[in-house]
């Protein structure tokens, strides 16, 4: 969760211009367009709404596993009483993935002044591998106006939570030039075969015309859940969203294995006039290195009432017999609505 003080844009001067950093947020315009059929949206969106939980919980980045007949949501929101900047992951568990319980007692503590995740710790993205539940989560170690990277704990039970003394796991060249030398960030595991596939969004300065900023998606794989080998780029915009009409890429990746092949549920980001999340997106892959991008998005902000101003951070997961899809979105500065929504399709859909 980027918080309320974090639905902005944030830029900071990089490498001798002005680089757009990551944020959940953003504001103004419009992206419209059809969107895929056989997606059916809650009736009651959305499932998760400010307040719930704690008073002035502002609550975004769902990833979501299922345990049992148990399903079990790690979620974002400042602190109760905390600074908007200080945003933690949290824990709550439903029976149907409406309903959700959601307990008050983050599951991280942010680290001490100076470290790579002092200001704040989102986004998280667990799954369980090895007979341990692994988060993976973008560290913020200065109110986003700096590097962002991705962290790592682990967990016998998904409930109590050890950082790994060998994070962050993931980082940023510095090379503002590099396709991954400003940030980091977002980060969406999946197990496929017998390896962590860690996706994540990387920010770099764009070479041609179009916004500053360029955001990708990287990939970056693992034998242990700990140590990484060296990030690839695996999914960049295309026609379907060119510079030339003010789209910064695509953010916020979360992938789900499905009969063998990869699936990458993302958002995409534009500049109208502020950076802003405006379409959720699915693409696919056998190999997790080669993708195929739908031709429509399966939601734009304009879908709902309630995602009026941005849509954003996708999860999914199969169970059922069908795709399971939680998003976050908002029309809070216009109408106070802002929480995380859920939908569901057939998973022959794909």
């Amino acid at each position: 969760m980027k918080g309320m003080g974090r639905i902005m844009k944030i830029l900071v001067p990089l490498g001798g211009a002005t680089l757009l950093l990551l944020s959940c947020g953003g504001g103004g315009g419009g992206s419209g367009g059809a969107t895929q059929a056989g997606w059916t949206p809650w009736p009651s969106n959305p499932v998760v709404s400010v307040g719930d939980g704690f008073g002035l919980a502002i609550w975004n980045d769902p990833s979501v596993v299922v345990a049992g007949s148990t399903y079990v949501m790690y979620l974002t929101s400042s602190a109760a009483g905390a600074p908007a900047q200080s945003v933690q992951p949290y824990l709550a568990i439903s029976a149907e993935g409406v309903s959700w319980q959601i307990y008050t007692t983050p599951l991280l503590a942010l680290g001490p002044p100076g470290s790579f995740d002092a200001d704040g710790i989102e986004t998280p993205s667990v799954v369980s591998f090895g007979n341990t539940w692994h988060m993976y989560y973008t560290a913020v170690e200065t109110d986003l106006s700096g590097a962002l990277y991705v962290g790592h704990a682990v967990s016998p039970d998904g409930i109590v939570w050890t950082k790994d003394p060998a994070n962050p796991v993931l980082a940023p060249t510095g090379d503002p030039n590099d396709w991954n030398g400003a940030q980091v960030a977002e980060p969406g595991a999946a197990v496929f075969g017998s390896q962590i596939y860690l996706y994540f969004t990387a920010v770099g300065l764009r070479a041609g015309p179009g916004p500053t900023a360029r955001m990708t998606i990287g990939l970056a794989v693992s034998n242990d859940g700990s140590v990484f080998g060296s990030g690839i780029q695996v999914l960049e915009q295309g026609t379907h969203h060119p510079a030339s009409e003010d789209y910064v890429g695509y953010s916020t990746p979360s992938a789900m294995v499905m009969d063998g092949r990869l699936h990458l549920f993302y958002d995409v980001a534009r500049m109208i006039p502020d950076w802003t999340q405006v379409e959720i997106r699915h693409a696919s892959s056998d190999d997790g290195l080669n993708w195929t991008e739908d031709d429509l998005p399966i939601f734009v902000r304009e879908s709902f009432t309630w995602t009026r101003r941005e849509i954003r951070s996708p999860c999914a997961v199969q169970d059922g017999g069908l795709i399971r899809l939680w998003f976050a979105g908002d029309d809070y500065l216009d109408n106070g609505l802002l929480g995380i929504g859920y939908a569901t399709a057939g998973d022959a859909i794909y």
